[in-house]
């Protein structure tokens, strides 16, 4: 049993469902679920899917329930995100893993930039691996990995383009960039990232 966070309109949802014996989305955004609920219906014989609109503080999922939570950059977005990890550490199962991302913006220097950002996309809390790292020790994760995404110079214009831009891309264009960004990422030995990756256990 897999549950998403925050899952939108419901493709890595189906992906993780692809996976897994059932999987459930959660997301608060009523045209996101729709949606997801559209994209669940017609893949509703190959995967077994559920999507909600609900709060994950909300859903009253049963303690330890789940054998893999997924959240993708979505717990910056959320002001009582301790509050959400006691939740996800209620609710998954023991040796249950949950994996994460969430927005660091660590090479991004320009304060102004940053702000932009934290604005136009709602983003509560931007995250640092030590921090992060001894929250989740609190919580009571262990076997915690946290890897930087997004660590080389050209990640970073790229990303600085797009907050310029509202992440504007041509489809044909992005498939370059990304093929280009993944050898200098591969390359790229920096220990801070636009992202963090977060791999934790019960």
């Amino acid at each position: 049993m897999i549950l998403d966070i925050g899952c939108g309109n419901g493709l890595q949802t189906m992906l993780f469902g692809k996976k897994c014996k059932r999987v459930i989305g959660i997301d608060i955004s009523k045209k996101a679920v729709a949606s997801a609920e559209i994209r669940s219906a017609f893949l509703n014989r190959r995967i077994n899917s559920e999507i909600r609109r609900v709060k994950l503080e909300n859903a009253e999922f049963g303690t330890e329930y789940f054998d893999k939570i997924f959240s993708i950059c979505v717990i910056e977005h959320i002001s009582n995100y301790v509050q959400i990890l006691k939740e996800v550490y209620r609710i998954l199962k023991r040796e249950g893993h949950m994996i994460f991302s969430v927005d660091a913006l660590e090479t991004i220097e320009d304060n102004k930039l940053v702000e932009k950002h934290r604005r136009e996309h709602h983003v509560k809390k931007y995250f640092k691996i030590d921090e992060l790292k001894i929250i989740l020790q609190k919580t009571g994760f262990k076997r915690i990995s946290i890897y930087p995404l997004f660590k080389s110079d050209l990640a970073r214009k790229i990303f600085i383009k797009g907050i310029n831009n509202r992440f504007q891309y041509g489809f044909i264009h992005s498939i370059l960039l990304y093929a280009f960004l993944r050898c200098q990422e591969y390359k790229c030995t920096s220990k801070k990232g636009i992202f963090l990756i977060v791999k934790c256990c019960k």
